[in-house]
């Protein structure tokens, strides 16, 4: 089956779409749909200091790290680490979830348009400030 243009369907099984760049929102919002795997954990726990990015539960339930804060929620959940707040996510359940990621000012979807792009061109061979200034503080979210 071929993926729609700008899906990637990682060797994990695992989909990653951009919705919304920086170029198309004035550098105002940047918008990517993914879907993990049941039992996959996402990024180490980490820090923007340039942009907020939130996440809005689309299927399957979720677990969200802000600051020191673990919530888990389904279809409707909705969480948000403003600039500056740690965070992380993971599906720690026994199904997939799809979840819409929001990142406010855009620049740092540039790093999953990079995991998106067949051949890199000059718009994603450099990282972002936000990819740069992003800085990671510990480790994925697990079941403890």
């Amino acid at each position: 089956m071929t993926e729609p243009r700008g899906v990637i369907r990682r060797p994990d099984g695992e989909s990653l779409r951009i919705l919304l760049n920086e170029a198309a929102s004035e550098g105002s919002l940047g918008a990517v749909e993914m879907t993990m795997d049941p039992g996959s954990s996402g990024p180490p726990l980490h820090v923007h200091p340039t942009h907020a990015e939130a996440f809005y539960v689309l299927s399957g339930e979720l677990s969200f790290q802000l600051g020191d804060e673990v919530i888990t929620g389904g279809p409707g959940t909705w969480a948000c680490a403003p600039k500056g707040v740690a965070h992380t996510l993971a599906n720690l359940g026994s199904a997939e979830g799809r979840v819409l990621c929001l990142f406010a000012p855009a620049g740092f979807e540039r790093r999953f348009e990079r995991m998106v792009a067949t051949e890199p061109d000059e718009a994603t061979a450099d990282l972002s400030t936000a990819e740069r200034s992003t800085q990671v503080i510990g480790p994925p979210l697990t079941n403890r």
